[in-house]
């Protein structure tokens, strides 16, 4: 059945509007009718393709941007979704055969450039990245994700000036835009610009999940976020945040309060968290419960922040964490059976994290480090990596402890005991790291050649951890130079 063109242009639009308003079923109706028309099969099929990506039904919609290359294989928006599904299933071979043939057709197609470019970053190709977000400005000056992802470039690289300047032109272009807000943090703490750097450290609020204990407080009290204020005779309610590790290292600032004022303090916290911060003169809770007052509240990581403006100094590292007297006992009496000074190790962070990257080392990197045989190697891996020693046949060089530590309820407990009955850690950017730290245990810290931002105040003012050695990468990606340094220390 043929149709005039006005009336294929009416269902196209009306296609579309119940597309938009997410009426899926309707919408495929239409298109299902217009792709059976040799004068609308194009529009119909390119649609009907749209409507399974929408289902996540992403071989269907193959099919559908392939029936269209049947008939035209220079169709620029069948081939842009063809790469763009690819993309997003992690095959980037195939995404950016597509995106080429994209840009063949039409070379000012800024999304196939851009994701081109985020094919070259995510298989860290930088200078062909950069090429492509240099293009994607070249096209549309406001296109405010080729600057961030050039920041994101120049940041791994430490070039931080440079990220610095594509940041500040994401935020001309996006005022809103707390990502990029966030990241300046990272450049300024790596420049010592740490005025700057805990300002903008205070957008992370907007990009990470700190909401939940907010609003109970607020639900609860009537409540103001402290900035400074005098705390003499006031209440305050602290929120752990973030990381296990980020709570271990920034509680030492609730002893900057009270020595300041005379304040009573709660730690709002995860109850598996409870017990590490036990020994310390504030109440440690993981609910409102039994709080009937509270005038202030403040999140633990804005606390460096504030007193750093008020006094310019960085609390430096307080012991509050009690070794379990009884605890400690039966695991030095499990560990008196190795003969040899115990190394104890840990390689691996948790592997969802976006950065995990750029902290954790596979085991096999260790392999000369476990070979040393003054020593004997403990692993202190729980939940992820210490699969990898059975993996690569290293059980007759390190003994792995995952079964037997904190099993419990209290993060930590077991580890905490075998940290206090051992010659040193070996560790990467991990919770760990922190704890040993906050313990006075000999430490050595395995970083990436851009770690985390406290590791920078660390490098420069040795403030955190007298007892860590920083062993750091040369260069991006190089846990072997950072290894060998390790090795040489060891020997």
């Amino acid at each position: 059945m043929n149709f005039d063109n006005s009336f294929l242009k009416k269902q196209i639009s009306r296609g579309i509007k119940l597309l938009e308003s997410g009426n899926l079923i309707d919408a495929g109706k239409i298109f299902k009718k217009l792709s059976q028309n040799k004068n609308s099969e194009i529009t119909g099929f390119l649609f009907l393709g749209i409507i399974q990506i929408k289902k996540n039904n992403n071989t269907l919609a193959k099919e559908f941007f392939e029936k269209i290359l049947n008939i035209d294989t220079e169709h620029q928006d069948a081939n842009l979704n063809l790469g763009l599904i690819y993309f997003n299933e992690n095959n980037f071979e195939k995404a950016d055969f597509y995106f080429n043939k994209v840009i063949k057709i039409n070379k000012f197609n800024i999304n196939a450039h851009y994701h081109k470019g985020l094919i070259n970053l995510f298989t860290k190709k930088h200078d062909a990245a950069k090429i492509q977000f240099n293009i994607c400005k070249d096209i549309d000056k406001n296109f405010f994700h080729a600057y961030m992802n050039l920041g994101h470039i120049y940041l791994r690289e430490k070039k931080f000036n440079n990220a610095i300047e594509n940041y500040k032109k994401v935020i001309d272009i996006d005022q809103n835009n707390n990502n990029s807000k966030f990241n300046l943090s990272w450049c300024y703490f790596a420049t010592s610009d740490l005025d700057r750097a805990f300002k903008y450290y205070e957008f992370r609020k907007e990009k990470t999940i700190l909401r939940e204990k907010l609003l109970k407080i607020k639900e609860k009290f009537q409540v103001k976020e402290w900035l400074g204020e005098d705390l003499n005779k006031q209440k305050i309610v602290i929120i752990g945040e973030q990381g296990i590790g980020d709570n271990i290292q920034f509680f030492r600032y609730l002893f900057s309060l009270i020595r300041k004022y005379d304040v009573k303090i709660f730690f709002y916290t995860e109850e598996n968290l409870k017990f590490l911060f036990k020994n310390s003169p504030f109440e440690i809770i993981s609910n409102l419960e039994n709080i009937s007052e509270v005038h202030y509240y403040q999140h633990l990581l804005s606390l460096p922040g504030i007193l750093y403006r008020n006094n310019k100094e960085i609390q430096e590292r307080i012991s509050f964490i009690e070794i379990d007297k009884k605890n400690s006992e039966k695991w030095k009496k499990k560990l008196k059976y190795f003969k040899k000074p115990i190394i104890a190790l840990n390689w691996q962070g948790n592997k969802d994290y976006l950065f995990d990257d750029k902290r954790s080392i596979n085991l096999t990197n260790f392999e000369n480090i476990i070979k040393i045989q003054k020593y004997d190697f403990i692993s202190l891996q729980k939940n992820y990596g210490h699969e990898q020693i059975k993996k690569n046949n290293f059980s007759k060089y390190i003994t792995d402890l995952s079964k037997e530590i904190d099993n419990g309820p209290n993060t930590f407990e077991d580890t905490i005991s075998i940290l206090s009955n051992i010659e040193m850690l070996v560790t990467s950017d991990t919770a760990i790291a922190h704890l040993a730290g906050t313990l006075n245990i000999n430490t050595y810290l395995l970083l990436s050649y851009n770690p985390d931002w406290r590791w920078y105040i660390e490098l420069k003012h040795k403030c955190f951890y007298p007892s860590i050695k920083i062993i750091q990468q040369d260069k991006m990606d190089d846990w072997d130079s950072a290894l060998e340094k390790l090795e040489v220390e060891l020997k």
